[in-house]
């Protein structure tokens, strides 16, 4: 005589494949976003890559943020990384395109573009669906003041990134245009933040350099959330040395938005 289950018997059952799932799915969920973030990461050392034989390319100078320069078909101005800048009617402040929403014309090529594989390189699996990028270049620059001048004058006017060393803001293009630094100028680039995981109307963003900090960023007023954590509360960065790492909001120090470090307590050293 055959032997059914009962009916308890496969409750049972089903319980155990019901308490199995519950603790397993979480760690696949767990482990596609841990390859996700590797993903982002091995796409953000290629565009670190990128900067390093722009720099060898072009006299060991780094590129402009965003630079005046017409090119038939899209809009002047080129920004460091490509994207779609003809995207938007509008354009604030001063800056063409919006990679926070879908292409809808041609890739405008970025300076660092020809040494990328392809465009998918600029994607982390993780952005928000419709951005064409999730990257910003970092914007600390003499074009803007700082709360934090007032307990170190000598810091005005010497923030800068290795991409925003000088500029003409709009008053002949109307637009920024921005002048690189020449690699000598960068005290210590494996110290030095080049780009960051971000969400912004403009690859660029300097979002970080009017409040007054040093030791321990604002986490207020959406200054967190604007870092766009991709990544479990952390975010991955490029570094002026070529290197890439994930980063913690609070792990952050004003130094490594400039490249001078000497105009800051202990040069810098934290």
């Amino acid at each position: 005589m055959k032997r059914a289950f009962t009916l308890i018997e496969l409750l049972v059952v089903i319980a155990i494949i019901a308490i199995l799932a519950a603790i397993l799915f979480p760690v696949f969920a767990q482990a596609k976003e841990a390859a996700k973030a590797t993903q982002c990461l091995s796409n953000m050392k290629q565009i670190g890559m990128a900067c390093m034989l722009y720099l060898n390319d072009n006299d060991d100078c780094w590129f402009g943020a965003e630079s005046w320069s017409p090119l038939p078909g899209f809009a002047p101005q080129q920004p460091w990384i490509g994207f779609d800048n003809n995207n938007s009617t509008t354009y604030l402040p001063y800056f063409y395109g919006d990679p926070s929403i879908p292409a809808t014309h041609a890739i405008r090529p970025g300076a660092v573009d020809p040494y990328l594989k392809n465009e998918a390189v600029k994607q982390c699996p993780d952005r928000k669906s419709g951005q064409q990028t999730a990257i910003a270049l970092s914007a600390f620059s003499n074009a803007y003041s700082s709360g934090y001048y007032s307990v170190n004058p000598g810091a005005a006017g010497n923030e800068w990134g290795p991409a925003t060393k000088s500029y003409d803001q709009y008053f002949t293009h109307g637009i920024f245009d921005y002048v690189g630094a020449n690699n000598s100028d960068l005290e210590r680039p494996a110290e030095t933040f080049v780009a960051w995981e971000h969400l912004s109307y403009a690859p660029i963003c300097n979002f970080l350099q009017p409040p007054n900090w040093f030791n321990s960023p604002p986490d207020q007023g959406g200054y967190k959330e604007h870092f766009n954590f991709l990544h479990h509360d952390g975010t991955n960065t490029i570094w002026a040395d070529g290197h890439a790492k994930r980063f913690l909001f609070g792990q952050l120090r004003r130094p490594y938005f400039s490249c001078r470090k000497d105009i800051y307590p202990n040069d810098g050293q934290l």
